[in-house]
């Protein structure tokens, strides 16, 4: 590897860290991550371009490089990197200032429609027909599983719902720099690596910080709390928010781990036995938010009837 970076990008480092896939190392006192990139080809150019737009703003995510032959990937055993310079503290763990900064700092950048992902009603309906010809598949082997799935296929079908009346709003909802998925038990390094981005509401992020944290048990009332006090977020923003706190990613994405690498499907259990508490939760973010902008707030008629039982 010190070869292919010698040759590549003229630099000469003493040591490389491997860790994750990824090669660590530092030249004349900076930091660089060398790292496989593992999304499609196409998302490159505009990651780039997102990438030169966000350190104009003097946003410090990690700087690609381009090697020097002008490319911004490098093959090496037929496998794609790229060379990041690293500016913050890649271990430090992330937080929700940080996360808002990101979100709020990158509103209006230029990014093309290969890396938007703003029509969750479409991305989700995809996502349920998908779950549900796989579910007839699978059954058999994987019958726990899917017995759960039909749950969360629900709970995904009014989050469909909800999400498609609150975009019939004429009201102000911003999109800006987000990340494919987002775990409150990342680090800074991930936080600020642009091969993680793509184009959504700004309330993406928030969404599934939350619902990490709940799972990881950490004060998500806190957190809501945090966010809505330090960000002016519009009536339609709040719909969208909550229609996303309702998507149940962490189910699928689990359930997509287990059934792609064969996982036990026992490791669902612990998710699915705080069902309840999210519900509750869920039903405590839907009177947060109505006292807080003291107007209807659309709710889900079978949780709030659940929440009295």
């Amino acid at each position: 590897m010190k070869n292919i970076l010698g040759y590549y990008y003229g630099l000469h480092p003493e040591e490389i860290s491997y860790k994750d896939n990824k090669y660590f190392f530092e030249y004349r006192d900076r930091k660089y991550v060398f790292e496989p990139f593992e999304r499609p080809l196409g998302d490159i150019e505009c990651l780039y371009k997102i990438n030169k737009q966000m350190i104009e703003r003097n946003i410090l995510v990690h700087e690609i490089i381009p090697n020097n032959e002008n490319n911004v990937i490098t093959y090496v055993n037929n496998v794609g990197y790229i060379l990041m310079e690293i500016y913050i503290n890649k271990d430090a763990r992330i937080n929700l200032p940080e996360v808002c900064y990101i979100n709020n700092n990158s509103i209006g950048v230029e990014c093309n429609k290969t890396l938007n992902r703003y029509d969750w009603v479409n991305l989700w309906e995809i996502k349920n027909d998908f779950l549900e010809a796989q579910i007839n598949e699978i059954g058999k082997k994987y019958p726990n599983l899917c017995n759960y799935a039909n749950y969360y296929i629900g709970l995904s079908e009014n989050a469909i719902l909800y999400v498609k009346e609150a975009s019939k709003l004429d009201d102000v909802a911003l999109v800006s720099i987000c990340h494919k998925r987002i775990d409150s038990k990342d680090n800074l390094f991930e936080l600020y690596n642009p091969l993680r981005y793509i184009y959504d509401y700004r309330v993406r992020d928030i969404s599934e910080y939350i619902k990490s944290a709940f799972f990881n048990d950490e004060d998500v009332y806190g957190i809501v709390k945090e966010y809505f006090l330090n960000n002016y977020i519009s009536y339609k923003e709040a719909l969208l928010f909550y229609g996303r706190l309702l998507y149940p990613s962490y189910f699928f994405d689990l359930y997509d781990n287990i059934v792609k690498n064969e996982l036990n499907e026992n490791l669902i259990d612990g998710l699915v036995s705080k069902s309840e508490a999210y519900e509750k939760f869920l039903t405590n973010i839907h009177l947060y938010l109505s006292k807080l902008y003291n107007r209807y707030i659309p709710s889900i008629d079978w949780l709030i009837k659940r929440s009295y039982i």
